[in-house]
């Protein structure tokens, strides 16, 4: 791994205890631009903490099957609408019939639409229901690419701004004293070892600064391996075949490229990050995440 980066567990308090369920689930919200793969991260830390003997959540906005299949037995997989987290909200205010009605007739989506900042609310409130139910440890949101991400965590200032009182305002007053705790709560920021999504990484990083949340781990997804690239000299690459030759010079070339942008991100991030290695595979599975986990984490002490 290169400078600045190392093994690190995420779901671990800042002291470096476990987080049990009777003192309310640790949360983390996995973020990064669409595509650096927060959704095999998410599993890969539901791997990690699962291994750890922590009773893990895992909670996916708009449904993601994948979540079912990458995550270990025994990792409750939840997922939440912003429809049906809003006739949930509407359901524990008292509004049962209304609420259901609501939800019958489509109409629910436009109340949501209506007000701003109220669908990321009701969401965020969810996984904080989730989290206070105790019946598990750690919580992980597979949370949405990074523009709608920071609109979310923005939400909840934005509505305290002004909704004055009632109960949308406690709402938000109790997920901002759950994503201000940074006991309780941090992000991992994930992205990809290439420009644009380290350029992207690094704005969402002073965005999640800006709201208060705490960092609670960042990773570098789906980097080459350093054993591909070889230390052939400039003779020695010149003797072989010029497509073989030139395959080379470009590997060496984009892990020089790729090396830079990682320093950029570590630098932003003023904290350590993983490396997660890239595997040769069209499609990942619950066995190479399993593997994934446990080359990210063995020396985290879990």
């Amino acid at each position: 791994m290169s400078d600045g980066t190392h093994t690190v567990a995420p779901w671990l308090l800042p002291n470096g205890t476990l987080p049990t369920a009777e003192h309310g689930a640790r949360v983390l919200l996995v973020l990064g631009k669409g595509g650096v793969g927060r959704t095999t991260i998410t599993s890969l830390l539901a791997h990690g903490a699962h291994a750890a003997g922590l009773k893990v959540l895992v909670v996916a906005i708009d449904g993601k099957s994948s979540l079912h299949r990458l995550c270990p037995d025994g990792v409750d997989v939840k997922s939440v609408s912003a429809g049906s987290a809003l006739e949930d909200y509407l359901l524990d205010q008292g509004f049962g019939a209304f609420a259901r009605r609501l939800a019958q007739s489509g109409v629910i989506e436009v109340v949501g639409a209506a007000a701003p900042g109220i669908h990321d609310l009701v969401v965020l409130g969810k996984v904080k229901q989730f989290a206070n139910a105790g019946q598990h440890d750690v919580v992980i949101l597979d949370a949405p690419a990074t523009g709608h991400a920071t609109s979310m965590l923005s939400s909840v200032a934005g509505l305290l701004d002004i909704v004055e009182g009632g109960p949308i305002r406690e709402q938000a007053l109790d997920v901002e004293r759950l994503l201000m705790n940074a006991d309780r709560c941090g992000a991992v920021v994930v992205t990809t070892a290439e420009t644009t999504p380290v350029n992207e990484s690094i704005e969402l990083i002073s965005a999640i600064r800006e709201v208060g949340v705490a960092l609670a781990g960042a990773v570098v997804n789906a980097v080459e391996p350093d054993e591909l690239l070889t230390d052939l000299s400039d003779e020695e690459l010149a003797a072989l075949p010029n497509a073989v030759a030139d395959t080379i010079r470009a590997a060496i070339d984009r892990h020089e490229h790729s090396t830079a942008d990682v320093e950029r991100f570590v630098e932003a991030l003023e904290i350590e990050a993983t490396q997660v290695v890239k595997l040769p595979t069209a499609e990942l599975g619950r066995d190479h995440i399993s593997r994934l986990a446990i080359a990210a984490f063995q020396e985290s002490g879990s």
